[in-house]
């Protein structure tokens, strides 16, 4: 009995070789914290040092007369400088540079303004900057005093020479009105006047409206 009991309990060299390892591994992964807590340190954000960067960044911002956009991120690179209050741009004659001196205007918008202006012919009134896309009555509100249209700079659309091509860039205008536009001309001569436009059948008073200011009859 006592044999057998011993043959259960003994182990070979090899086995105790394998438990001292085992022993050794757990006591070596018990102590790694009290060992890091003794020799290892956290490294600690210095906020005089951060603030100090920050004053600096933002005294470098206004030394180039930069400003951030309202709607920008805290991220948002430094843009051109702003326009003085009472200082009024003119919207038809302003490049892009010209144009991010406005509240809320970056290099983006401004690049969006001038296409959209390429489009129409130049603006005849400054309310139509609510239709460059993304541009909200929220950012307009901010800087319409800082703008105006001169009406006198739009490149007029000679309606009696005008290609369907020509006016496939007008926005105001769908395919089908541009389309009737052309074909009408052809049937019954040159327009005269706006009034001549009035017959054709899909061009309503609104949008005659909104279309003369660009229409040249001669």
């Amino acid at each position: 009995m006592r044999s057998h009991i011993k043959n259960y309990l003994s182990i070979t060299k090899k086995e105790w070789n394998g438990m001292v390892v085992l022993l050794t591994l757990i006591a070596l992964i018990l102590a790694a914290p009290y060992v890091y807590q003794l020799f290892g340190k956290d490294r600690i954000i210095n906020s005089n040092d951060f603030n100090a960067a920050v004053a600096t960044l933002d005294k470098a911002k206004k030394s180039q007369g930069g400003d951030y956009p309202d709607n920008a991120p805290a991220n948002a690179p430094v843009t051109y400088k702003k326009a003085a209050p009472g200082v009024v741009i003119e919207l038809n004659t302003a490049d892009t540079a010209r144009l991010t001196e406005l509240h809320g205007i970056g290099s983006s918008f401004a690049k969006r303004i001038i296409a959209y202006r390429n489009r129409l012919g130049g603006f005849y009134n400054k309310e139509q900057l609510k239709e460059v896309f993304g541009l909200d009555s929220l950012t307009y509100a901010g800087l319409q005093a800082q703008v105006s249209a001169d009406p006198s700079k739009i490149r007029k659309i000679r309606i009696n020479k005008v290609t369907f091509d020509d006016l496939s860039h007008f926005p105001y205008l769908s395919y089908k009105q541009m389309n009737a536009i052309i074909r009408f001309r052809e049937q019954h001569g040159d327009y005269e006047s706006l009034a001549d436009m009035k017959n054709i059948a899909i061009m309503d008073d609104k949008i005659l409206r909104k279309i003369e200011p660009y229409i040249a009859f001669k």
